[in-house]
């Protein structure tokens, strides 16, 4: 998969503090109306859902237009819960997008494809990522596996969501084991046989010790973060001393934009 151009909008600020001036990582979302890299985006978030050769197929079968097939079965819609499905999915496509081509993670993308409910998120860990020391994927003690909760106030400028990312991300193994469990069996359902196999490797730390990242997400409207500081909220308040991380991502009207992305979707 391409890095689409829209990331180099992903700014990092790398000036943001806490209340007791511990740092985090902060990237704004510089978005222009550059129609090009928005029809782009959209493309990429709808093959997140279907492929290409999949949607040729299911309008031929059907006889639904494009449009149609993917407003009907595939993309969540505006109201109530699907709305909020529609918020989860954006945020967790973008911090996919920033974890596997700012920070070089490999990140299966399966988790949209294939919904019972076009309009409810699948449950677990929302992220997992990994990253194999050697190039020829042998496992190595200096593998890492990335487990990343998202949350997202697309409508709104508090902070409060880094709270919530926090309070997510104190992970249990059970769900993380289960999230993996499910994508290596969707990744065989697509026919991914060789990522199936490299999201085994994560499930067999007994015969190769590999290291966890716990990250919270946390994605808002906040167009500037003034004098970059985050009032209220300190290392404690987040529980960093866990060992887990807390992300920041901030931009102007980002519900606004994720309904456009999604309309483009379906011209």
């Amino acid at each position: 998969m391409e890095s689409p151009r829209y990331v180099r909008w992903l700014i990092e600020e790398t000036n943001i503090k806490l209340s007791d001036g511990t740092h985090i990582p902060c990237y704004r979302l510089n978005h222009t109306n550059d129609e090009d890299v928005l029809n782009e985006w959209a493309l990429h978030l709808r093959r997140h859902y279907e492929s290409d050769e999949s949607l040729e197929e299911s309008i031929a079968e059907t006889g639904l237009s494009a449009a149609e097939y993917l407003r009907d079965y595939v993309l969540p819609g505006t109201q109530n819960l699907a709305a909020a499905c529609r918020s989860g999915d954006f945020t967790e496509i973008l911090v996919s997008d920033l974890l596997e081509f700012v920070h070089n993670y490999k990140v299966p993308r399966c988790k949209q494809q294939n919904r019972a409910n076009k309009d409810r998120s699948t449950q677990g860990t929302d992220i997992v990522g990994y990253h194999y020391a050697n190039p020829d994927g042998k496992p190595s003690t200096r593998d890492e596996l990335i487990a990343a909760e998202v949350k997202g106030l697309l409508s709104s400028g508090s902070y409060e969501v880094l709270e919530k990312a926090a309070k997510d991300s104190q992970e249990d193994e059970f769900r993380l084991a289960t999230t993996l469990n499910f994508y290596r069996k969707q990744l065989k359902g697509i026919g991914n046989h060789e990522e199936a196999k490299r999201i085994a490797r994560f499930q067999q730390k007994s015969e190769a010790q590999f290291h966890i990242r716990y990250l919270g997400i946390g994605v808002a409207s906040i167009s500037q973060i003034e004098n970059g500081l985050i009032p209220d909220y300190s290392s404690d308040d987040l529980m960093l001393s866990t060992g887990h991380e807390i992300f920041l991502i901030h931009g102007e009207k980002l519900m606004a934009l994720a309904h456009d992305l999604y309309a483009r979707c379906m011209r």
